[in-house]
C-alpha cells in the first residue's frame, strides 16, 4: 500500500492516468443537497484564500489498483473508494467549463481535468473518468460537449451537473477562475494504491466493504455485485457486467435488492427477511452462504433468467397475453410483495412449457382468489414466510391434472393463519364489514366490483378511468327526502347499512352524487354512467331502504362467492386448514368458532341469551360484535356475579351449539 499526501486536482491533471469506475461500483447516487454542499466548500476556501488566510480543505482519501494496459495508453486507476466525490467534481468542472466565457481557459480545463493528451481517439481513454454503464452515456456527452437527450437528462449526472450549472452562469468569470485556482485546486487528498499482487491482504473487496460500512450503507445488491465482480480483471468485469447486471438494472430499476432476496428465497424455498437497509448485511452473509461452490457465471445466468418472470410479476413487463396480464394487474391491485418470488417460480414454469397458458391463468386465478378472500378477511398473518416454501410443491401442481383443486389442496394444507376462508365465513363477514373502506385507498371494492362487472358483461372498466368511482346510493349524510324515504328508523338503518355492500356501488362519474334524491340516482344509473353490476337490484326498485340493501347485499354476496371468488365444492363449507394442528391438547378457540360462522349459539347460565357467530374470533349479540370472553364476563355481571376486573373467562365453556358445549364440540 502506497499512501501519499495531494490534491485532489494534481492527481485529475495527469495525463497518464485514466480513472476508472469498475462496474462493482454502486451507480452515481450524490444528491443536489450533496453538490450544494460541496460548492459551498469550495467558496468557503476561495473566500479565505483571497483574504490572505492560507486555507485548505480535505476531501478525503482516493483508494484504487493500478492496471497497466501497454506503452502509450493511459494507465487505468480502479477506484476502490472515492468515486461519488472525483464525479462531483468532475461534473463542476464541465460546468464551470460551460459557463465560462474566456475560451483559451475553457480549453485549459477540458485539456488539464476533463481529457487526456496521451489517450488516442478511444473514447474509453481519452476522457478521465470512465464511469460505471449506467451513468457512462450521459457523462460521455457532457464531458465531449455533445447535447444530451431527453431520456437521460433525469440522470444524477445530469441534474448535479445542471445545478452546478445554474449556480456558476451568474456569476462574473473572474469569481469563475478564483472558485477554481483558489478554491477547488486546494482541495487535499490522501492518495492510496493498492497492492493486493504483492500483498494479499490488501484486498479491494474487504477494504471496498470495510471504507463504505460508513455513511449510506451498501444495499444488497451493491454487496452481491460488488462479491461477484470483485476479484476479476476489469476485462471479466465489464463482460459481467454488460452481459448480465446491466441486464438487471434496465429490468428491474430501483428493485434489484429486493429481487436478489426473493431470489434466494425462490433458490432455497424457504424465507428471509424483507430487504430493508437494516438487514442487508445479514442477507449478503446468507447470499454468500448461498453462491459458496457456484461459478459467478452460474449465478449471474441464473438471475437473468428469473429477473424475466419477476419483472412480469411486479408488472414491470407484460405477456401480451390479455387474460393473464389482467390477473397480474389484479394481483398488485391486492398487494402480493409477499409473493413475488413464488409467483415469479409460478411464471417461470411457464417460460419452460411445464404449464400451459390456460393452466397459468387457473393457477394464478386461484391465487388472486385465496387472496381476495383472505383480505376481505383481514388476514394477512404468515404469508411471508408461507410462499417460499410452496414453492417446493410447483413441480406437483405442474404435474397434477386437476390444478384448481391441487393448487386449494396445498393452500388448504397449512397452519389456521393461512387458511383459505370458506363460503360461510365470507358471507358472514361481507353482511357486517365496511365494505366502503376495505383494502388500501379503497382499491378491493373496486376490484370485486370491478370483477363483478367483467363477470356479467364480459367487460372491465378501465381501471386508472378518472371517472371510475364508488358511490354510496343511501348516502354518507342525509337530507330529509332521504329520512322520510327511509322511515322512521332511519338513524339506525343509516348507521348500520351505509357502509354495507349492498349500499356501495361502482359508477363512471365526473362528479359526486351526494345525497340527491333515489330517483335522480336511478336517473344517472341508468345511463353511460351506470355499470350492469349498479344497475341490477337497484333500478327495479321504487324506494332504497332496509329492505333493499339487503335485497342486493345477497345478491352481491353470492356473486362473489360462488363466481367471482368461487372455489372447488369440496372446499366451500370445509375447514380449510390443516387439522393435525388442533390435535393436541392445546385449545383453539378459532377452530371450534370457524365452522359455526352464521350459526346461533346459546349461553349456557341462561338459555335465552343467543349470539350469533359472524367470524372465527366474533360472535354478533344485541347489536355489536363480541369476542367470547368478554361477552360471556359481560352476561356474568349482568347476571349479578361480583367478577374482579382482572378475571377472564374460557368463552367457549360458557356457551354451547346444538346442546353441546363449544368446548366439546368435534366438526
Amino acid at each position: 500500500m502506497k499512501a501519499s499526501p495531494t490534491y485532489l486536482l494534481d492527481s485529475l491533471s495527469n495525463n497518464d492516468v485514466t480513472f476508472f469506475i469498475p462496474p462493482y461500483q454502486r451507480n452515481y447516487e450524490w444528491s443536489t443537497d450533496n453538490c450544494k454542499v460541496l460548492l459551498s466548500d469550495v467558496k468557503k476556501v476561495k473566500e479565505a484564500n483571497l483574504s490572505n488566510v492560507k486555507t485548505e480543505h480535505f476531501f478525503g482519501s482516493i483508494v484504487y489498483v493500478v492496471e497497466e494496459v501497454g506503452f502509450g495508453v493511459p494507465a487505468k486507476y480502479i477506484l476502490t473508494d472515492g468515486q461519488q466525490r472525483i464525479t462531483t467534481t468532475m461534473l463542476l468542472l464541465t460546468a464551470l467549463r460551460d459557463s465560462i466565457d474566456d475560451p483559451s481557459y475553457k480549453k485549459e480545463i477540458q485539456r488539464r481535468y476533463l481529457e487526456n493528451d496521451r489517450a488516442d481517439e478511444s473514447v474509453e481513454y481519452k476522457i478521465k473518468l470512465k464511469q460505471v454503464e449506467t451513468d457512462w452515456e450521459a457523462y460521455k456527452l457532457l464531458v465531449l460537449e455533445h447535447d444530451v437527450p431527453e431520456n437521460l437528462k433525469n440522470s444524477s449526472v445530469y441534474q448535479n451537473y445542471l445545478f452546478f450549472f445554474k449556480a456558476l452562469d451568474a456569476l462574473a468569470d473572474d469569481d469563475k477562475k478564483n472558485l477554481l485556482e483558489k478554491g477547488l485546486m486546494k482541495f487535499s487528498i490522501i492518495s492510496i494504491q493498492l497492492e493486493p499482487d504483492r500483498n494479499p491482504w490488501e484486498n479491494p473487496q474487504e477494504i471496498f466493504e470495510s471504507m463504505n460500512s460508513l455513511g449510506k450503507p451498501l444495499s444488497l445488491a451493491d454487496l452481491v455485485r460488488n462479491y461477484l465482480l470483485m476479484g476479476k480483471s476489469t476485462r471479466q468485469q465489464s463482460e459481467l457486467y454488460n452481459g448480465f447486471w446491466l441486464t438487471l438494472e434496465k429490468r428491474l430499476p430501483g428493485k434489484l435488492s429486493e429481487f436478489l432476496r426473493d431470489w434466494m428465497q425462490a433458490d432455497q424455498h424457504r424465507s428471509f427477511k424483507v430487504a430493508r437497509e437494516s438487514n442487508y448485511k445479514e442477507l449478503y452473509g446468507a447470499f454468500k452462504d448461498i453462491a459458496r461452490g457456484r461459478s459467478v457465471e452460474e449465478l449471474f445466468e441464473s438471475f437473468v433468467r428469473f429477473s424475466h418472470p419477476y419483472s412480469i410479476i411486479c408488472g414491470l413487463e407484460q405477456t401480451g397475453l390479455r387474460a393473464l396480464d389482467r390477473i397480474i394487474f389484479d394481483l398488485n391491485v391486492i398487494g402480493v410483495v409477499p409473493a413475488y418470488s413464488y409467483l415469479a417460480e409460478v411464471l417461470a414454469a411457464w417460460e419452460v412449457r411445464l404449464l400451459s397458458e390456460s393452466d397459468l391463468v387457473e393457477v394464478l386465478t386461484g391465487i388472486r382468489t385465496y387472496l381476495l378472500r383472505r383480505r376481505v378477511l383481514g388476514v394477512t398473518l404468515a404469508e411471508n414466510k408461507f410462499y417460499p416454501i410452496l414453492g417446493k410443491r410447483l413441480g406437483e401442481l405442474c404435474s397434477a391434472q386437476d390444478k384448481t383443486e391441487n393448487l386449494f389442496r396445498q393452500l388448504s394444507s397449512q397452519e389456521y393463519a393461512l387458511r383459505l376462508p370458506n363460503d360461510d365465513e365470507m358471507a358472514s363477514r361481507l353482511r357486517t364489514l365496511n365494505f366502503y373502506n376495505l383494502g388500501r385507498s379503497r382499491n378491493y371494492p373496486r376490484l370485486l366490483l370491478s370483477m363483478a362487472e367483467e363477470h356479467l358483461t364480459k367487460s372491465r372498466p378501465v381501471w386508472d378511468d378518472p371517472r371510475l368511482q364508488l358511490e354510496h346510493i343511501m348516502p354518507q349524510k342525509l337530507n330529509g327526502d332521504w329520512r322520510q324515504m327511509l322511515g322512521v328508523d332511519f338513524e339506525a338503518v343509516h348507521q348500520e347499512l351505509v357502509n354495507n355492500i349492498g349500499n356501495i356501488t361502482l359508477i363512471r362519474h365526473n362528479q359526486e352524487l351526494g345525497n340527491k334524491p333515489f330517483g335522480d340516482k336511478k336517473e344517472t344509473y341508468s345511463g353511460q354512467s351506470g355499470l350492469q353490476v349498479t344497475q341490477n337490484r337497484v333500478l327495479d326498485r321504487e324506494i332504497w331502504d332496509d329492505e333493499s340493501i339487503r335485497r342486493r347485499q345477497d345478491y352481491l354476496i353470492n356473486l362473489i362467492t360462488q363466481k367471482i371468488l368461487a372455489i372447488p365444492p369440496s372446499f366451500k363449507r370445509a375447514s380449510n386448514w390443516n387439522q393435525s394442528e388442533n390435535s393436541s391438547t392445546s385449545f383453539d378457540q378459532r377452530a371450534k368458532l370457524n365452522p359455526l360462522i352464521g350459526e346461533t349459539i346459546e349461553f349456557i347460565s341462561n338459555p335465552g341469551m343467543v349470539a350469533q357467530v359472524v367470524s372465527d374470533s366474533k360472535v354478533f349479540f344485541e347489536g355489536e360484535e363480541w369476542a367470547l370472553g368478554p361477552l360471556t364476563k359481560a352476561l356474568k355481571e349482568r347476571g349479578g356475579a361480583k367478577i374482579s376486573k382482572t378475571t377472564s373467562f374460557h368463552g367457549a365453556s360458557n356457551w354451547s351449539w346444538d346442546g353441546v358445549k363449544l368446548v366439546d364440540l368435534d366438526i
